[in-house]
């Protein structure tokens, strides 16, 4: 079942088709939260006030202007960032610890777990001295893996600026990384 037909079936007063939608949106989408450093139980809240206003709206949901995924990303990106505005946090803590980091021969062991987890702190911190908008992008890019149209759509601007916030992200994020790399030997 497709998400337009979810929907159909969601305002013509089909509940459990919304629910399937929250089955189905649950996890990226609390993941998603998790990427603007918030702590569990407020990206719980969060996710849940994204579904609660989505269903609210869904009225209004236009296909013909954005994805139904994009729809709801960019409901949960306003809460997310209201919610830091809120709490006076200037930098948000982004989640890395889903992404796999291999080890340099493969090898599993507690050498490369303490390697890895280190690599992880290191970009994680780099990613938080990025500005807001830089972050932003590179995270729904790489840890997200979504598509430049879905960012472009989350975002409010066009795919051109997507492209060019991921390329000056990485630019300064491998700045960071290696000034960090510099400072170490």
């Amino acid at each position: 079942m497709d998400d337009g037909f979810l929907i159909r079936q969601t305002l013509s007063g089909n509940r459990n088709a919304f629910r399937l939608l929250v089955v189905r949106y649950q996890r990226p989408l609390f993941r998603f939260l998790g990427g603007f450093g918030l702590g569990q139980a407020v990206a719980e809240e969060l996710a849940q006030e994204t579904f609660l206003r989505a269903y609210g709206n869904l009225a209004g949901y236009d296909a013909a202007k954005a994805k139904f995924s994009s729809w709801l990303f960019t409901i949960a990106k306003n809460l997310a960032m209201n919610e830091l505005a809120r709490s006076h946090q200037r930098a948000p803590h982004v989640d890395v610890s889903a992404v796999e980091l291999p080890g340099r021969d493969g090898a599993s062991g507690a050498h490369e777990a303490v390697e890895s987890a280190e690599r992880r702190r290191r970009v994680q911190r780099a990613l938080q001295r990025l500005p807001e908008v830089l972050r932003s992008a590179l995270v729904l890019a790489y840890l997200k893996e979504l598509s430049m149209d879905d960012i472009a759509t989350i975002e409010g601007c066009s795919v051109g600026a997507v492209k060019s916030r991921i390329f000056r992200g990485k630019q300064l994020l491998r700045a960071e990384l290696s000034e960090k790399e510099d400072s170490d030997e």
